[in-house]
């Protein structure tokens, strides 16, 4: 008896999802998938520079059109050799064309007067390999054409080395 279109389909999906476990589970386990990147320990994640410390590990902004809403995702980690005991603060510098709108995340972040930097204050300080993220819903203006892409920034002031100069991270937000 053959199998029907139902039973090649669910056995598509059944492949599908065992490819995607055993690739997960590989990467969770430092083993290399075929055909990808080994997988990088808590310890080996580092910014170009090799410091440690607090630092901004990545930044990202999903696409969007124009009147759309988008997210800015700014990861932050600590990567040693200790715990950060006191509070910490975040700045993002908002592209022109963007306004925030709807809540951000951390809830103690403060616009300045024209709306281009956001400042965040996280209460508490940062275990040793722990992260914090900051969120920052944006509404892309009706003035902003399709195919720009809106550039910002995002930097953070460690309170364990107020005299270092942490390195900031660039982000854009691509309009279609």
């Amino acid at each position: 008896m053959g199998r029907g279109r139902r039973g090649w389909w669910r056995i598509g999906i059944a492949v599908v999802l065992c490819a995607g476990a055993t690739g997960t589970a590989a990467v969770a386990s430092g083993v290399t998938p075929l055909g990808g990147r080994p997988a990088v320990r808590a310890e080996e994640q580092r910014v170009p520079g090799g410091e440690d410390g607090l630092q901004v590990v990545s930044v990202s902004a999903d696409r969007t059109r124009v009147r759309g809403l988008t997210v800015v995702r700014a990861l932050v980690a600590n990567l040693g050799p200790g715990p950060v005991t006191e509070r910490f603060t975040t700045t993002v510098r908002l592209p022109k064309g963007v306004t925030i709108e709807g809540r951000v995340f951390p809830d103690d972040c403060q616009a300045d007067d024209r709306g281009r930097q956001l400042t965040c204050r996280f209460r508490k300080g940062l275990g040793l390999r722990r992260t914090a993220t900051v969120l920052v819903p944006l509404r892309v203006a009706d003035t902003v054409r399709p195919g720009e892409q809106l550039a910002g920034t995002v930097s953070l002031q460690d309170p364990d080395r107020p005299d270092r100069t942490v390195p900031t991270r660039a982000f854009t937000i691509d309009v279609q």
